[in-house]
């Protein structure tokens, strides 16, 4: 029988062995294959992952980095805030100190100070004795102080910061004039005795005082008069206005400009 040929059976086994070893090959090649596509793709999507994880720092980088420059232009705002407001106080500051000069030059401010007080009164004990020893010649304007006493006087010392009359404060636009038999400074109207109040070096208010010729005159006609120096005199602000009888607002005529 053709079967139990030995040359036969051998070449049949070699057949199987070939096939064996030829599926056994191509099934680890396929393995092989299906390892190497499984690591392609495994690579692919790392680098694929490790792509957006820079992709995503790079962008936090910018966002970073555009936050630090708008920081930088806050801080730039800030700081020229601080330099406007800086100057701003300082200009304000500059303001409120010339007001405050105005207002003291203006006599708006009460102030105080060393200087000297100078009394004043009528001389009535004289004026008694003259009309009872020489009622023909007795004449009473020659016995009572007149506002041009006062207001030489207040000429008379000039070297003094600030003066007062009475309690009223005296400035540039004040006027001291007799209405009647009444004297009045600003708009009041004031009565022996009379004080002034000189702020002041009283060394050198006592000198002007003693060289006036108001004083001389009103030590001749025997006026009741007397200086003394203080270390803290105290002068009351201006209260009464500023008068402004020939000024008025000027307003540049446009009607050619319009023309």
């Amino acid at each position: 029988m053709e079967n139990s040929n030995p040359r036969h059976m051998h070449n049949h086994i070699r057949l199987q062995n070939v096939l064996f070893l030829t599926g056994l090959a191509l099934l680890l090649g396929i393995m092989i294959i299906i390892a190497i596509r499984a690591n392609m793709a495994q690579v692919a999507q790392t680098d694929n992952s490790n792509q957006e994880l820079i992709d995503y720092i790079e962008k936090q980088e910018a966002e970073s980095a555009e936050l630090e420059q708008q920081i930088v232009s806050i801080r730039q705002e800030i700081e020229n805030i601080h330099e406007q407001s800086a100057e701003s106080e300082s200009m304000l500051n500059i303001l409120n100190d010339s007001l405050a000069k105005i207002n003291l030059t203006a006599g708006y401010t009460a102030v105080s100070g060393p200087g000297i007080v100078v009394t004043l009164d009528d001389n009535t004990a004289g004026a008694e004795l003259a009309k009872k020893n020489n009622p023909a010649t007795y004449n009473a304007e020659n016995f009572i102080v007149h506002d041009k006493d006062l207001l030489y006087l207040v000429k008379a010392l000039s070297s003094a910061e600030a003066v007062s009359i009475n309690g009223i404060r005296i400035v540039d636009s004040s006027s001291i004039r007799c209405v009647g038999s009444v004297i009045m400074v600003n708009s009041t109207r004031i009565a022996p005795p009379y004080e002034m109040l000189f702020i002041g070096n009283g060394d050198i208010l006592l000198e002007e005082l003693y060289n006036s010729g108001r004083y001389i005159t009103l030590m001749y006609k025997e006026i009741p008069i007397n200086a003394t120096k203080s270390d803290n005199i105290v002068i009351p602000a201006y209260s009464g206005t500023y008068s402004t009888n020939y000024m008025h607002v000027y307003r540049e005529n446009r009607s050619s400009e319009t023309d």
